[in-house]
């Protein structure tokens, strides 16, 4: 059967990161809403005298010699690919050897293509944005003759391509260097305007790429607007429907780039606007332009408080695209948009759409999006040192539902948003549904991520529990590891590493583990996790599991690499090389 990619968790999975922050938690000693560290605001992070996080010295002379050391020593495929993108995540030349040119680059002449394409893709996570690194990335994407040359072969294959234009996007957006991103950006605009390439996946690429520029208010004018004329120009296009799929990443791309408060913001909105009642210039026919206009107008609108509010008519017509459009992706969507837009006016309409609410799929798209409404509030009134109002309207509607529905994606949509929320008086709710429910494993697994959401200590031996008995039951042995890693419990990784060795090495549970290691960043499992990858009487991939742990502990950024990718994109419009659930980008741990 088929997955059902209107259901809410798919949302969740792709833009869940910036919510949970899960090594900040671990990182940071988990300050606890109520403490003193709280109220310091969002850009005064407190460095706990605990912090698990690894030094410089960890980083340089422990991890990335041995990540070195194991990739040197075997061609095998998961092994080579996991250290490479290890390597990445740390992002800086080693005394003794340099990323792009010792590590990456000598791989991109492999026989094998999953190891091309990851040594493409890893540089742009390195982003180290050297000279020599844009120039071979451009040179790969554009399929030029060093390109070719770089990798060996007669032409650059799609795929490559492909991984190598986001990796192009990725050093865009972690540079302050504007000379950088303009080098990226005629990359990207090349193969975006280039009428000849029928690829969707380089087309895709060449967008987000774009999405990536990461120009913000201060930045280049004159490249941000000729980027907005790059996305507009390819926007505007009259294509096919099979086309419109890749259109579609256009207002996503835009709203990235803009936000809400950009002078250019209003002429997008007003276009996309048109866009979602099908009352635009250009006639479109795939359903996947709508949902990325409502997903847009989510980013870019400002909140609607009441009538007199500047933007008001964008949240009204993203409140009538939830009740009338015939396409439930797009309702779904614009619900969600209400949420991401904020303000008193849609809060109201938000609780009314929820109580409403039918079908078991409607409620946790109303409720998620309540939740993120709620975030984004006490989000705000932190960055601004104010102690955040909870919103009792939205818990109480969410609780009480938890009572009265059966659905199980229902109320793990609704488990979630209380967390999001942060309504801690939900929790002996959730706690003694966690209880009744814990053979249900999806169900159990959202159970505590809303439970670690709200930051209820209380849970945690509960949690501990699950951890234990889920060594064969991987995707509750993922979910629970984070919300005790979310829950700022400093023996989480000791526990993970145990469950390493135990039971069978299958795939679902060693990546399960792997990825919690690699999300919660505790330094004392760098040790522990050297060991494993360099047993010969473990399988390969369980080894190259051990890299993909390690990497993550070594990582640079506090939220995965590929998450400024993944949140707020239209996954609906998706392409092989950005998810096919094994091996696109949004895929690689």
């Amino acid at each position: 059967m088929e997955d059902d990619l209107t259901r809410w968790e798919f949302w969740w999975e792709f833009n869940k990161d910036p919510f949970i922050r899960l090594k900040q938690a671990i990182q940071t000693g988990a300050v606890q809403t109520g403490s003193d560290e709280f109220f310091l605001g969002a850009t005064r992070r407190v460095e706990a005298k605990d912090s698990l996080k690894p030094s410089d010295e960890d980083v340089l002379n422990n991890i990335l010699p041995a990540l070195k050391k194991a990739i040197d020593s075997t061609d095998q495929r998961d092994i080579n690919s996991s250290c490479m993108v290890a390597m990445a995540k740390v992002g800086k030349d080693h005394p003794d050897f340099k990323l792009t040119k010792d590590v990456f680059a000598p791989r991109l002449t492999k026989g094998d293509q999953e190891i091309v394409e990851t040594a493409a893709l890893s540089i742009g996570i390195a982003a180290l944005a050297d000279e020599d690194s844009i120039n071979l990335l451009s040179g790969l994407a554009l399929d030029t003759e060093a390109g070719r040359k770089a990798c060996a072969k007669g032409e650059v294959n799609e795929r490559t391509r492909a991984f190598a234009t986001y990796g192009l996007g990725l050093v865009a957006y972690r540079t302050s260097n504007t000379e950088v991103k303009k080098k990226v950006f005629e990359t990207a605009q090349k193969l975006l305007a280039d009428d000849k390439l029928s690829s969707r996946n380089i087309k895709v690429a060449a967008i987000n790429a774009l999405s990536l520029l990461n120009i913000g208010a201060d930045g280049d004018k004159a490249l941000l607007d000729e980027t907005l004329k790059a996305l507009t120009d390819y926007y505007m296009k009259p294509l096919g429907a099979g086309e419109q799929l890749i259109q579609s990443h256009c207002p996503t791309a835009i709203a990235k780039l803009l936000g809400r408060s950009h002078e250019r913001s209003g002429e997008y909105k007003k276009l996309f606007a048109a866009d979602l009642q099908e009352k635009g210039k250009v006639k479109r026919s795939n359903d996947t332009i709508f949902m990325s206009c409502a997903l847009a107008l989510g980013s870019m609108a400002l909140p609607y408080e009441d009538e007199k509010s500047e933007d008001a008519e964008y949240s009204k017509l993203l409140l009538e695209s939830w009740r009338t459009n015939k396409n439930e992706q797009t309702r779904y969507f614009s619900v969600l948009a209400l949420g991401q837009i904020g303000g008193a006016a849609n809060r109201d309409n938000l609780i009314k759409e929820f109580d409403k609410g039918g079908k078991a799929l409607e409620k946790p798209w109303a409720a998620i999006a309540m939740g993120v409404y709620a975030f984004n509030k006490i989000d705000a009134a932190k960055a601004a040192g104010r102690t955040p109002e909870p919103e009792r309207g939205i818990g109480e509607t969410l609780r009480k539902s938890m009572a009265e529905l059966k659905n199980p994606s229902a109320l793990s949509g609704i488990a979630v948003a209380l967390g999001l929320a942060q309504y801690k008086d939900a929790a002996d709710d959730i706690r003694s549904m966690l209880q009744k429910k814990v053979n249900e494993d999806e169900l159990a697994g959202y159970l505590c991520i809303g439970l670690a959401l709200m930051n209820d200590d209380r849970s945690k031996e509960e949690i501990r529990s699950i951890v234990a008995k889920s060594v064969r039951r991987p995707d509750l042995l993922k979910q629970a590891s984070i919300a005790l890693g979310k829950l700022g419990d400093k023996g989480v990784a000791d526990q993970l590493l145990g469950l390493l060795n135990e039971g069978d090495a299958n795939l679902a549970k060693l990546s399960a583990i792997a990825s919690a290691l690699g999300f919660i960043g505790d330094r004392r499992t760098i040790e522990p996790l050297k060991k494993l990858l360099f047993d010969d009487k473990l399988t390969e991939l369980s080894r190259a599991f051990a890299a993909v742990a390690l990497g993550g502990v070594a990582d640079k950024e506090d939220l995965p690499w590929n998450s400024k990718i993944g949140t707020n994109l239209n996954y609906r419009a998706s392409v092989e090389t950005l998810t096919d659930k094994t091996a696109g980008i949004l895929d690689i741990l």
